[in-house]
């Protein structure tokens, strides 16, 4: 379920992004800066969650062991398409 979630949100995700980039100018203002930061930050934090989950979880049960895996990265691609959604 957490794949599929994923897999909808990242596409509004990345077309918000694209959009705020694109209408924003060059250079990007502060508030744009501050969201190219964020992205970076989250995607390098939500990964690095996901790679200590694939070696600290014992992979008895497949679907706990991915669920594991793919709970950081599902947490950041929903909250932020939750986020960006509102403005």
């Amino acid at each position: 379920m957490q794949l599929l979630e994923i897999s909808v949100s990242v596409p509004v995700v990345v077309g918000y992004r694209t959009a705020r980039i694109a209408m924003g100018g060059w250079p990007p203002d502060a508030r744009e800066r501050r969201e190219l930061v964020r992205m970076v930050q989250e995607k390098a934090d939500a990964f690095g969650q996901a790679a200590v989950a694939a070696v600290t979880t014992p992979p008895r049960d497949g679907a706990r062991f991915v669920g594991a895996i793919v709970a950081p990265v599902h947490r950041s691609v929903v909250g932020n398409r939750r986020r960006l959604t509102r403005y």
